[in-house]
């Protein structure tokens, strides 16, 4: 069997590596349909604090030990190189900050942070964010079933056009919609994450599909920048306007084909991410109707008319999405490839070797999170957590730069919904799956609206949570 193939021990292919499986090319076809099936397969090999996953990119060796993720997270980042360009090279264009390394990342990371670090463009996206979950969700009735992955796509999407992009006008947001809707449905894993099968065929095959959506999205955004740069400065505070008017220390601007590759990233950073993770935090918590109870309670301590910055400071609201995040991260792995030697537990990893944090292996480790694979929020109340123990969003220079973004809409988005209306699980059960770049539920969590929660409660009426299990 392919499987059984794929996990024999390959010590002696790769002398002096840590132990893991021994064959590539099994290995990346796992890695391209079940990454969560395989990263509890890498766990018999190794010694607890590496691992090696061999691709057909290359070997890997894995971090899967908070120390192991710590000497290579903490390396000096001019020793580090982007592993995989090709394989990122259809989620991450060229000058975007995912694809830089050394210097050059440190200068475009410093052009960005101010964009979503601004007080008024945080208190502006937090307003659109409940705004948008509010308005789609109210468009669903009661009692029909939808699938809440769509749902948070929607939302977010809609978040990221007049967030991001400072489109407002509805034809264009319209025209920019589907245009990026094209480009995800061209997309898929085997093209991804196997750069040889990227072959026109020609003019008629998935590839060329995807090439000929991602230039009319390309067409778009350019033509957008060039009209925003056209227009006289004014105080809009999206990403976009404030990107444009951003200066590197030398006093120069971004060119158009930066902010074109980093507008790009943002796309799926901020959209389809966060829309994974707000249906894992609905899925999880209709699971467990104990700990649906208990947000609505501390939900329910808030006026109706809070302004939405005011969920970033419930905490258990942030322990339900931190442990969401804990068993499935929006950063699963975290690639570079060597440019010098580096100790990474007791092993010394040549120059030229590619190398991974594997977050999600560690976000399961026994030691760290007993009964990982239970959802049980009061973890994070009970003991605090390390960066390099929890890591949902990467470390250090190398943390997703829209972390905070994307935190503040999954919080809001969540807790907004929530408020608002009573739901129910139609689907228990949602395995894993691979969906692009990222993890997410294979269903969609399917769900249904039982009630207005803002309604009194019928006399006699009781238990509403329970239900909802």
């Amino acid at each position: 069997m392919p499987e059984a193939a794929e996990m024999k021990s390959a010590k002696s292919s790769r002398e002096g590596f840590p132990e893991g499986p021994s064959s590539a090319f099994w290995t990346s076809v796992r890695y391209a349909r079940d990454p969560v099936g395989l990263y509890r397969a890498l766990t018999k090999y190794g010694d607890g604090h590496t691992v090696t996953m061999p691709l057909l990119l290359g070997p890997i060796v894995g971090a899967i030990s908070p120390q192991s993720a710590k000497d290579i997270l903490t390396a000096d980042t001019a020793s580090l190189d982007i592993f995989g360009p090709e394989a990122l090279a259809m989620v991450f264009r060229p000058r975007s900050l995912v694809m830089l390394s050394g210097e050059q990342h440190a200068r475009e990371r410093k052009l960005l942070m101010p964009a979503f670090n601004r007080a008024d463009a945080v208190r502006a996206y937090a307003v659109t964010m409940q705004e948008t979950a509010l308005q789609y969700a109210s468009e669903i009735a009661v009692g029909k079933p939808f699938v809440m992955q769509k749902l948070a796509q929607r939302i977010l999407l809609q978040v990221v056009i007049r967030d991001v992009f400072g489109v407002t006008e509805p034809d264009e947001q319209a025209e920019l919609k589907q245009r990026v809707r094209e480009l995800f449905e061209a997309s898929s894993p085997a093209l991804i994450f196997f750069p040889g099968l990227r072959h026109r065929f020609g003019g008629i095959g998935p590839y060329a599909n995807w090439q000929r959506a991602d230039a009319r999205l390309t067409r778009l955004i350019h033509d957008l920048i060039a009209r925003r740069r056209a227009s006289p400065p004014g105080s809009k505070v999206d990403v976009l306007s404030l990107l444009l008017t951003a200066r590197y220390e030398d006093g120069s601007v971004p060119s158009d084909e930066v902010v074109h590759d980093e507008l790009m990233a943002l796309f799926f950073a901020g959209h389809a991410a966060t829309a994974t993770t707000i249906s894992w935090v609905f899925h999880w918590l209709h699971r467990y109707p104990e700990t649906l109870a208990k947000l609505r309670a501390e939900l329910a301590t808030l006026p109706q008319d809070v302004e939405p910055t005011s969920y970033m400071k419930l905490p258990y609201l942030e322990a339900v999405c931190n442990e969401t995040l804990r068993i499935y991260p929006p950063v699963a792995d975290l690639y570079r490839k060597l440019r010098v030697p580096l100790r990474i537990g007791s092993t010394m990893v040549p120059a030229g070797t590619g190398v991974a944090v594997f977050t999600t292996i560690i976000h399961a480790r026994e030691d760290l999170f007993p009964e990982p694979m239970r959802f049980r929020p009061e973890r994070f109340a009970e003991r605090s957590y390390t960066p390099f123990e929890f890591l949902p969003y990467g470390v250090g220079a190398r943390r997703c730069i829209g972390a905070a973004f994307a935190h503040q809409a999954l919080k809001i988005v969540v807790a907004s919904i929530l408020r608002r209306w009573e739901l129910g699980l139609e689907t228990p059960d949602e395995p894993a799956v691979r969906q692009g770049v990222g993890v997410g539920p294979k269903h969609g969590v399917r769900m249904r609206i039982l009630r207005n929660a803002t309604e009194e409660q019928a006399p006699g009426a009781t238990g509403r949570s329970a239900a909802l299990s």
